[in-house]
Formats: C-alpha cells, sequence, structure tokens
C-alpha cells in the first residue's frame, strides 16, 4: 500500500530503522537514509530549479551540495522521513540563495573582467534578483509568524504536498493549510510593496 509520500510502507519503515541506527553512530546506516530518499531530494531540486540548471547550479549538484549539510548536521536532529525532507528544503533555499548571490556578484564584475553579458546572462541575473526579493520577503514574514516560513519553504522549495507540509511540521492538515493561505496571501503583500 502506497503511503501520501509514495513510499512503500515498508520503506517508510526502513527509513525509521535505518534513521535509529544512524542515531546511534552508525555512518553506514545514515548514507542509507540519503539513499532512501535520494529520489525526494532530486525531485526537490528539480522542483526548486523550476526543472532546469544552469552550467554551475543542476540538480544533481544541488542535491550533492544538500546532502553535506545535512551529513554535516547529522542523524540526531532528524526525528522523520517528513522533517529530514523540511530540513533539505531549508538546506536548498540556503543553497539557492548563496548561488544568486554569486551570480549577482559576477554580473557586477566579482572583481575579474568579463564580455559584455548576453541575454542568457541578463535573465540569470534576473532571476537571482527574484529569489533574492522572495527571501528578503521570507525575512520580513518570518518576523510575522516563523510557521509561514516554514510552510512556505515545505511547499515551495521543497515541493513537498499539503500532507506532507503537515507531517514535516507536525501539525494537523488544516493548520497546515490555513497557514499556507495566510503565507500566501501575506507574502503576495509584501512581494508587491
Amino acid at each position: 500500500m502506497l503511503s501520501p509520500s509514495g513510499l512503500i510502507d515498508g520503506q517508510m519503515s526502513e527509513f525509521t530503522r535505518l534513521l535509529e541506527h544512524a542515531r546511534a553512530g552508525d555512518a553506514h546506516a545514515w548514507d542509507q537514509v540519503v539513499a532512501l530518499i535520494d529520489d525526494d531530494l532530486k525531485r526537490i531540486a528539480r522542483g526548486v530549479l523550476g526543472g532546469r540548471g544552469s552550467a554551475t547550479l543542476n540538480p544533481t549538484g544541488l542535491v550533492h551540495d544538500c546532502y553535506l549539510r545535512l551529513a554535516r548536521a547529522g542523524a540526531e536532529g532528524v526525528s522523520n522521513r517528513a522533517h529530514f525532507l523540511a530540513l533539505a528544503a531549508r538546506a536548498m533555499r540556503q543553497l539557492m540563495l548563496n548561488h544568486a548571490r554569486d551570480k549577482l556578484a559576477e554580473k557586477r564584475g566579482g572583481g575579474a573582467i568579463h564580455d559584455q553579458l548576453d541575454a542568457h546572462q541578463d535573465a540569470v541575473a534576473h532571476e537571482a534578483r527574484q529569489l533574492l526579493e522572495l527571501d528578503s520577503a521570507l525575512t520580513r514574514l518570518e518576523s510575522e509568524n516563523e510557521r509561514w516560513v516554514r510552510v512556505v519553504e515545505c511547499r515551495i522549495f521543497a515541493g513537498l504536498s499539503e500532507q506532507e507540509t503537515a507531517d514535516a511540521l507536525e501539525l494537523p492538515l488544516r493548520s497546515s493549510q490555513r497557514l499556507w493561505s495566510e503565507a500566501r496571501e501575506r507574502l503576495s503583500t509584501l512581494l508587491s510593496d
């Protein structure tokens, strides 16, 4: 039987079992946890990148960098699969912001001599500015209600479903839906200011 996340129930219990072993210090178990969720991480990365990448940031690279961040944090802070995906969403958001800042620094010169930017580079810079504007709005949103930002991260940066978001944040589905609606409304206002 399939669970709402699409994993077979047996895989869910396998994830939990391996996570417990990883928390006990088994590094091999942590690698297996990541392997079990690798397809989900790639789905998240493709969603975050809009199905495309660039020469310097593509879904595979984003998943790799995300894994490195999560590996450094270790299994101790992960409570379950949904929580792991929420942490991955937050890590991918930060990685995307770092990439956007780097792209804008390149456009401004970044200390190197550059040829004239072509239309593609201008589009990349425009997308980077939009991502930084979104992050700025999320920072303001977080000062109003941190739970709104956690929901946005799960829905936008991780591509989680309504139920997966509720599970990741350990909220009832209706509460998660309400927070998502409120967050979108407030975020729209912040982005239009």
